[in-house]
């Protein structure tokens, strides 16, 4: 596993990065005191960081020990989780963003097995409505609005 975090690591950094570099290439339309590439390049940096740390616990000989495996329910579990995913853009298209991330977020957390129906309702719609916030006033990027883009 050394090796592995090793190379994971060091792919971290090329892909962070890559993103890094990608981003100074947006149009530099300063909507605050940031622009469009200040997600992107934020996220690029966390990126780098994760690397360096996996390969200095790698080095450290912090390696996690492989002890479980992928059965075969779990991978199914993991392909229709994917297949959700995919289905979320759809949803959040047709119906938009923050009503069809609470829809995706509910289902998919009756999927994985959440208990309580009350935390799962208002963990949905928590978390979508901050992520729409954020989205709308922070970062001021549109999201789909879909056929209820009346509501927000």
């Amino acid at each position: 596993m050394k090796r592995a975090d090793i190379g994971v690591g060091i792919g971290l950094i090329i892909f962070g990065a890559w993103v890094f570099w990608y981003s100074t290439e947006y149009q530099k339309t300063v909507i605050y005191i940031y622009g469009p590439n200040f997600f992107p390049q934020i996220l690029s940096i966390l990126l780098g960081i994760c690397g360096i740390i996996l390969i200095i616990r790698a080095m450290r000989g912090e390696v996690l020990a492989k002890t479980d495996r992928i059965d075969l329910q779990g991978f199914f579990r993991m392909v229709i989780a994917i297949g959700m995913c995919i289905g979320y853009l759809f949803l959040m298209q047709a119906i938009g963003f923050a009503m069809g991330t609470t829809v995706f977020l509910f289902v998919l957390m009756t999927f994985l097995g959440q208990q309580g129906l009350i935390v799962r309702v208002m963990s949905s719609i928590t978390a979508s409505l901050i992520v729409w916030a954020i989205f709308r006033y922070f970062l001021v990027i549109p999201l789909p609005m879909g056929m209820f883009g009346f509501t927000f």
